[in-house]
């Protein structure tokens, strides 16, 4: 009875110290789980970030930048901008070897201009419309018309054609009648018939009296003369602003 009752107790303490070496054994493991479980979850964390914020957003960017470019559905700007508009008509004639032109057209577009059937120059409208232009003129007419192009290529209808005429010569002058240091006597031709030639449709300017000429560039006008020496100022002015002058002299007694 004695020795069963050692044994018991020495296969008891046995069995303890196994199961002591096991729960260590089993603790043991578990922490290496855990551990392991730890670097799982956080390098999956870490990948996940790396995923959402650096790899999805580059993924939809190279996505949409694929169908803008290929997509047959990617609307497009076909509708042509507005026609240029001049601030103000251009003249029909000038001296000047340039003409400023001013106006609007659609903001951003460029404005070209057509000069004698040929594209001579362009200019960028601004943000407001706005654009300004100093368009460079050959000796006698030149036929402009002005059209706009929209940043998508699309183009706007023409102007109508404006015709510049640039002339630098001083326009001619004919006195018919009278001649220059005539002598005019009595009373009934006191009131003397001037007349003469020039540029068509110039201005005439006789002292202080203004006279058109025709078509034909014919003018006639009347002036009233005062006894002794008369001094009469002739100004010819042009379409294009060119002028020339002349002066005589008649002398009238009664």
């Amino acid at each position: 009875m004695f020795k069963s009752r050692r044994y018991s107790s020495l296969y008891e303490r046995k069995n303890s110290k196994k199961n002591m070496a096991v729960s260590r054994l089993v603790k043991k493991e578990k922490s290496k789980i855990e551990k392991q479980t730890f670097y799982y979850v956080f390098f999956g964390i870490v990948i996940l970030l790396v995923f959402i914020f650096l790899l999805i957003p580059n993924l939809i960017r190279l996505f949409f930048a694929v169908i803008d470019r290929e997509s047959p559905f990617v609307e497009k700007d076909t509708i042509p901008p507005q026609v240029p508009v001049l601030s103000s008509t251009p003249v029909e004639a000038t001296f000047s070897a340039s003409l400023n032109l001013q106006g609007f057209a659609e903001a951003n577009s460029k404005v070209i201009f057509v000069l004698d059937s040929r594209q001579d120059s362009e200019v960028l409208a601004n943000e407001e419309g706005r654009f300004e232009h100093e368009l460079m003129l050959q000796d006698g007419p030149n036929e402009l018309l002005i059209f706009g192009v929209d940043e998508a290529g699309n183009e706007s209808l023409k102007t109508r054609s404006y015709v510049i005429v640039r002339d630098s010569e001083a326009p001619f002058l004919e006195l018919e009648e009278p001649q220059d240091g005539a002598l005019i006597e009595l009373k009934k031709n006191r009131t003397l018939t001037i007349k003469g030639k020039t540029e068509a449709e110039a201005k005439l300017m006789i002292n202080d009296r203004l006279v058109l000429a025709d078509k034909e560039g014919n003018f006639t006008s009347n002036y009233y003369l005062a006894e002794g020496k008369n001094e009469l100022k002739f100004i010819v002015t042009d379409k294009a602003g060119n002028r020339t002058e002349r002066q005589i002299e008649v002398e009238f007694r009664l």
